[in-house]
């Protein structure tokens, strides 16, 4: 185990937010996260998990005890039949394990290339994109209960995935750090491009079904036209989740605003959209307030157009909340982990 102490926590989020880290570890095998944990046993610290970084917001005056980085590494491949499971490390790159699957022609994540991130932190935001989430894909997830001293395996049933949540996010499940996880592949699938963003793009191919590969290139060109260079902006992507309200609100909310686009979702409630409600109803797309504002091309996501602060980003977000509360009677909630 190595450990760091007073590290930049900024350079290690996609939002490029964040003061310092009074220890630092990064982890690359469960057995150097058992020590790590070990540690802020002993001298009774908090901890922070980290992992891509990329839907964190960290507080300006970093985190007073041990922030966690996962980087497990690897990935194990084994065939059963058409199915292939893929055991991979918590600590690798979501986009590098999508590139590999289509590489070697497994079908069920390309749907979810581009996305930033770690391996880990997939199943604990439930991932989605166009159509896809992660959950449609976990066999199950390896991690270490800090609070039992061991390693534990969860099913996918017992991950309770719901939309961007899993128990993960929740108090009976947060002692469980994630050092690696199953998917569960397909070498022969039907591509799933009905989605909005990407039907257009095959839709000149007739009835002839499109490669992995044209399915990832175009899912990667549409991120690319909607979404800021994380290489350039702070980011952490959408910065909301979609509101999932009542059928009794939403009706109040349609008799308002009727263009507005809304989903079925579970339950008999409905899924609105959180993009469309600030765009539209609020007119914030592309609002800038000094160094933070809204993606000119997608409302949704907030940006560090450099040095921006946390005070800075939360005011912001809280404001868009507020407006969106007065405006619709819809309460915005965060995607992003607000660490504290």
């Amino acid at each position: 185990m190595e450990l760091q102490e007073f590290v930049p926590l900024a350079p290690h989020t996609t939002m490029k937010i964040g003061g310092l880290a009074r220890y630092f570890c990064d982890v690359r095998s469960p057995t150097a996260l058992k020590e790590a944990i070990a540690f802020t046993v002993e001298k009774h610290l908090p901890t922070f998990v980290l992992g891509g970084g990329s839907n964190v917001l960290i507080p300006d005056a970093g985190f007073p005890g041990v922030v966690l980085h996962i980087t497990i590494p690897g990935i194990d491949w084994e065939k059963q039949g058409d199915d292939i499971y893929a055991t991979v490390g918590a600590g690798m790159v979501w986009d590098q394990f999508v590139a590999e699957a289509v590489k070697r022609g497994y079908w069920g994540v390309e749907n979810l290339s581009g996305i930033p991130g770690s391996v880990g932190a997939s199943v604990i935001q439930n991932i989605g994109a166009y159509g896809s989430e992660v959950a449609q894909v976990v066999e199950w997830v390896e991690t270490y209960s800090a609070k039992e001293g061991m390693a534990r395996k969860i099913s996918a049933v017992e991950c309770a995935f719901a939309y961007r949540g899993s128990i993960f996010k929740h108090e009976r499940g947060k002692e469980f750090i994630v050092t690696s996880v199953c998917f569960r592949l397909k070498k022969n699938s039907v591509p799933n491009v009905a989605y909005k963003d990407l039907a257009p793009t095959f839709a000149k191919k007739g009835k002839t079904p499109p490669t992995l590969g044209e399915v990832r290139e175009a899912v990667l060109a549409v991120r690319k036209g909607k979404l800021p260079d994380i290489a350039t902006y702070g980011t952490a992507g959408s910065f909301f989740r979609h509101p999932i309200v009542s059928r009794a609100e939403a009706e109040a909310f349609l008799a308002k605003f009727p263009d507005a686009p809304h989903f079925d979702a579970e339950g008999g409630r409905v899924k609105l959209s959180a993009g469309w409600i600030i765009d539209h109803v609020l007119q914030w797309k592309g609002m800038r307030k000094g160094n933070v504002g809204t993606w000119e091309k997608q409302a949704l996501v907030l940006v560090n157009y450099g040095g921006a602060s946390e005070k800075e980003m939360r005011a912001f977000a809280r404001e868009i909340q507020y407006l969106a509360a007065v405006k619709t009677n819809i309460r915005l909630e965060p995607e992003v982990v607000f660490v504290e």
